[in-house]
């Protein structure tokens, strides 16, 4: 393990939030992905289950930046790439084999990517895969323009691919654009950018333009229950994957924990080294479908008292048996290294 490892694994405070927003993403899967049927009536448990359920675009964006944020004073290692593909080709074959002995219908393609890693089924899999093997060209342009640069770099980028889209798509159904290759390079140089020239004037006004964020998100959604739309795709602010809004969301919530003050941890750390896999297991095509409907059949509880507990408490219940088989998988293989 090289000094560069031991930085990353000990700052609990961050490995925390790589477990929150795991969380946030599961979350978010069970508002998404669980059918409810043609909902016409604004209800506490309807409103709670989207506030819940709001995050798991921003927790992408969250991964991204941890990353920037690590690896631009890092040495590339072939070695994490290789670690990256067998903890997706092993889960895609698992969850394969799987969906076999449960006898889901599994179309061709998933088959074809589940046997060769490197065309992952997972959208983020793949987007994620492509960055990491950049991060020297990334590292490159990084390192070798001034403060100034780099920051007005980002801010056209980000007009270009999250401004703009965001604008359109707010008011026009469909409208902008996302490119994942783009928007994670984008990603990874605001994580940079923080690690290299951060300071207390840029934590603050992060963190102001991370919390007006989230009350506009929160915002957005009541709006969105209580007009019905009327002409506007307001809900784009919380989930589509290039959001302005979401990104400084992202932005604020990281730079909050980046100044948390927290003891190492080494059960943090280990879960929070689980959460790849735990994204790869529950988000598998081949079974989502199967997990949400199902075997959780959330629309079953959804006129329940207990409705808002039942989804945090699956998904807490998701992350922790997926968290416990990447443990497995980690500590049998290491016996091999």
């Amino acid at each position: 393990m090289n000094k560069g490892d031991i930085v990353t694994q000990r700052q609990s405070n961050i490995e925390l939030l790589r477990v929150i927003s795991m969380l946030m993403v599961l979350l978010g899967h069970y508002y998404v992905l669980s059918y409810f049927g043609d909902i016409d009536t604004v209800s506490f448990n309807l409103v709670g289950m989207q506030f819940l359920g709001a995050w798991s675009k921003v927790a992408v964006d969250i991964f991204v930046i941890i990353t920037g944020y690590f690896l631009v004073n890092q040495t590339f290692r072939w070695k994490k790439v290789l670690k990256l593909l067998s903890c997706t080709y092993f889960w895609g074959i698992i969850v394969l084999l799987l969906g076999f002995a449960l006898g889901l219908s599994i179309k061709t393609d998933y088959i074809y990517k589940s046997l060769f890693p490197l065309t992952p089924l997972n959208w983020f899999a793949r987007s994620y895969l492509l960055l990491y093997i950049s991060i020297p060209l990334f590292n490159k342009i990084i390192n070798s323009v001034s403060k100034a640069r780099l920051g007005q770099i980002i801010i056209v980028l980000t007009t270009i691919f999250y401004t703009v889209p965001t604008l359109i798509s707010t008011f026009i159904s469909g409208g902008g654009y996302l490119t994942s290759y783009f928007t994670f390079g984008i990603m990874y140089m605001i994580g940079a950018y923080i690690r290299k020239y951060g300071d207390a004037k840029l934590d603050k006004i992060s963190i102001y333009a991370g919390i007006m964020s989230i009350i506009l998100i929160l915002a957005s959604i009541l709006w969105n229950d209580i007009h019905m739309y009327e002409g506007l795709y307001i809900m784009y602010l919380a989930h589509k994957g290039n959001s302005v809004v979401g990104l400084l969301t992202a932005i604020g919530i990281f730079t909050i924990f980046k100044n948390i003050k927290i003891s190492y941890s080494p059960f943090i750390n280990t879960v929070a080294s689980t959460t790849f896999a735990v994204y790869l297991i529950h988000n598998n095509p081949i079974i989502s479908d199967w997990l949400w409907n199902t075997v959780i059949q959330a629309n079953n509880y959804f006129d329940s008292p207990f409705f808002l507990l039942h989804m945090v408490g699956v998904s807490i219940l998701i992350f922790a048996v997926c968290s416990v088989l990447e443990w497995l998988r980690l500590h049998i293989f290491s016996r091999f290294n």
